[in-house]
């Protein structure tokens, strides 16, 4: 693998890439952990370390994109510290970061995070409560 993302600016996704493949592209480049590590920076709300673009997004985006980018990252790449990270997204104060949380938990199979999603059954937001539902059915299931 390469040292980092200015090994391979030329394999840059491009911005309607889906985020499955901007992540691909991403692991390519910087190597899975480095993915997976870089995704729980952005999840803590710490300065990206690398271009966005690698998550499908743009830089400028307002903090609570880039923690959503930051999980739903996650979806498509996994290693070391990424179960910590989701169960972290799901206190996040952003609904849209802890409905993306919920969505990746539920489906890397975070089981140890279900406690945190029963308790968003309440959350504020009906993105969030509807979430919280359709995972909690998929986990029963």
């Amino acid at each position: 693998m390469g040292g980092g993302w200015h090994d391979a600016l030329v394999t840059m996704p491009p911005p309607s890439a889906h985020p499955r493949d901007a992540v691909a592209a991403a692991v390519r480049a910087l190597g899975e952990q480095e993915v997976v590590a870089w995704c729980g920076t952005l999840v803590r709300g710490e300065p990206s370390r690398h271009p966005l673009g690698w998550l499908g997004g743009t830089e400028g985006w307002p903090a609570h994109w880039a923690r959503e980018w930051g999980v739903r990252g996650l979806r498509y790449a996994w290693g070391a510290g990424a179960d910590a990270t989701v169960r972290s997204a799901l206190r996040d104060e952003h609904p849209r970061v802890r409905a993306m949380a919920v969505a990746v938990a539920v489906a890397r199979g975070v089981d140890d995070a279900v406690p945190l999603v029963e308790a968003l059954r309440d959350d504020a937001a009906p993105r969030v409560r509807a979430a919280a539902e359709r995972a909690l059915r998929r986990w029963a299931s």
